[in-house]
Order: structure tokens, then C-alpha cells, then sequence
């Protein structure tokens, strides 16, 4: 049988053109492990996409290749297409969401978020997405509601306690606030932000001396935190 794409001539039972690799039957796209890198993996998706049109597989990894090239838009329309052939794609509804978000489409970005969850039930990385995006919308509650159920699910999500201790700050809740952010600096001693607020949180509970010590540790990670500066001077008077 000739190859699509190239037109040699390829055994009846090949999956890929022996040739120029391409997929040779729509079974194979979802496991395809023949993507070139860069730019020739657009072409490259770009003509299995053509070849095979109903093939949700083929959009999907066609998005996955505009968005790895920063093309944003691109990979967006690739991905609505992908889903609108085969809604239950949970992974296209993710990367379909990561992709709004980068655009700051967020009201999209959370409605992606719920279909995958809604095929993917639990998935910590889309609850994670979804919480983030409700926090910039300024749902707070469900989104303070998601990242329990991340940091639940995964306790070494350390990103999703920092968003948590940013979130119980906004609300006033201290205890919880000091609780997220000292996770935070437990699993990565070096991060000067959650230093930073967990000197904020201490200060405010009227826990002078644990919050000078924050504050110092801040502008021991990071001279230049005027921030930190301005606090530590404050306290010290």
C-alpha cells in the first residue's frame, strides 16, 4: 500500500511508513512515538490531522505541539477540536485548560477543568488548575474547597499550600495562613516568599520574635527584599 504522505509503497501490515514514519493506521495516534521535535512536529501533526480529520487523536497531539512552540492559539483551536469530536478526553480538557489559562481566559479555564474532572474524576492536577483558576476569579470558598482536596490527594503538592496560605491570608484566617506557608518552607527551605508571609502571619498574631526571625531569613535568601527590609525595620525600632 503507498504511504500517504511520502507514497512509497509499505507492507499491508505496517503501522508506520517504513520510510518517512508516518502513521499509517488511526489506531496508533493516541500511543504515537514517532513525534519529531520542534517545528517539524507541527508539520508533522498538521498532515496526520489533515489525513485523518475525525480523528480526535491527531488534534490532540497537533495541540500538544502548538503549545510546546508557544503557539497559544493555535494549540487552542486544535484542542476544541479534538474535544469537540470526543468529549470524554480528559487530557484534552486539561491541556485545553492550561492553555486558557495562559491566554488569562480564565472562566474557560475552570469550565475545562470540570470536564476533565468530570472524566477523570480526582485528577490532582486538573482540581489543581481548577482551584488556581477560581482563586483569580475571586471564588474564593470553592476555590480554598479545591486545594484542600489537592493537598488531601497529594500532600507534596507544595505549590497548592503556598496558594492555600495566599488564599487563608485574604481571609483573615492566621492559624491556617501559618500552617500553609510553614509546609511550604518545611519542603523548600529556600523559598524566600513563603518566609515572607510567614513573618506577615506572625506579625499579625503579635508573635514579634518569630516574625523578625522570618523577616531576617527572608533577606538572608534574598538581600535585595526591601519588603523584608521595611517589616524587620518596623519590628526592630
Amino acid at each position: 500500500m503507498p504511504c500517504p504522505e511520502c507514497r512509497a509503497q509499505t507492507g499491508s501490515d505496517h503501522r508506520y511508513c517504513a520510510y518517512c514514519g508516518f502513521p499509517l493506521r488511526p489506531e496508533v495516534l493516541a500511543s504515537d512515538h514517532h513525534l519529531p521535535p520542534g517545528e517539524a512536529a507541527c508539520e508533522r501533526w498538521q498532515k496526520v490531522a489533515a489525513r485523518y480529520p475525525d480523528r480526535p487523536e491527531a488534534h490532540y497531539n497537533l495541540g500538544l505541539a502548538h503549545y510546546h512552540l508557544g503557539h497559544i492559539d493555535d494549540a487552542i483551536a486544535a484542542l476544541e477540536r479534538a474535544v469537540a469530536i470526543e468529549d470524554a478526553l480528559p487530557h484534552a480538557h486539561f491541556q485545553l485548560a492550561v492553555s486558557y489559562y495562559r491566554r488569562g481566559r480564565l472562566d474557560d479555564c475552570a469550565a475545562s477543568c470540570r470536564r476533565a474532572l468530570q472524566h477523570q474524576p480526582g485528577s490532582v492536577p486538573a482540581t489543581y488548575r481548577l482551584a488556581l483558576s477560581l482563586f483569580h476569579l475571586g471564588e474564593l470558598d470553592e476555590a480554598l474547597e479545591h486545594f484542600r482536596e489537592v493537598v488531601a490527594a497529594d500532600p507534596g503538592y507544595v505549590i497548592a499550600h503556598y496558594h492555600m496560605g495566599v488564599l487563608y491570608e485574604r481571609l483573615g484566617k492566621v492559624d491556617e495562613a501559618i500552617d500553609a506557608f510553614t509546609h511550604v518552607a518545611d519542603g523548600n527551605p529556600d523559598d524566600a516568599a513563603a518566609h515572607y508571609h510567614l513573618g506577615v502571619n506572625y506579625k499579625h498574631k503579635g508573635l514579634d520574635d518569630l516574625a523578625i526571625g522570618e523577616f531576617a531569613h527572608v533577606l538572608k535568601l534574598d538581600p535585595s527584599d526591601r519588603a523584608a527590609e521595611q517589616e524587620l525595620r518596623l519590628l526592630e525600632r
